[in-house]
């Protein structure tokens, strides 16, 4: 009886495991996506994005062509940021990913600090073994006062 259980438990610790590193897989494309968008680099935004990439961004719907030109018209200026994501959960059923996170953002552009924080939520698939982002909804926080 005692070495069914531990036969079980053993099997079950692998999956979990399993699960973890999977998940990690995927909050590192989301991480790997702000990367890119701190880089300004788009092809690097374009690795870790699905061809039909839906943003929702403060009410607004963007695609990757808007994402692409919101990075071409920062590459005039002076710019840098920072991202820290706060992972809250990641779930992960065959192909497809969903991640909820608190994403921060400390970014100068031309001499302006800027310090922003979103409660994000996002969908990925899993698209040749790399998770891609296929949709992303954000939520600007308010500063508590």
């Amino acid at each position: 009886m005692n070495k069914i259980f531990f036969a079980i438990l053993f099997i079950g610790s692998l999956h979990a495991s399993g699960q973890n590193a999977e998940q990690t897989k995927v909050n590192q494309s989301l991480v790997k996506l702000f990367d890119a968008l701190a880089a300004l680099d788009i092809d690097g935004i374009k690795a870790f994005s699905a061809k039909d990439l839906m943003v929702l961004e403060s009410g607004v719907v963007w695609n990757l062509d808007t994402l692409a030109q919101k990075v071409d018209n920062l590459k005039g200026t002076s710019f840098s940021r920072t991202n820290h994501l706060d992972f809250i959960r990641t779930e992960i059923n065959g192909n497809s990913a969903w991640v909820a996170y608190y994403n921060t953002a400390d970014m100068i552009v031309n001499g302006e600090e800027i310090h922003k924080k979103w409660l994000e939520s996002a969908l990925l698939v899993k698209e040749d073994k790399t998770w891609k982002i296929k949709l992303l909804h954000s939520t600007t926080l308010k500063k508590q006062e």
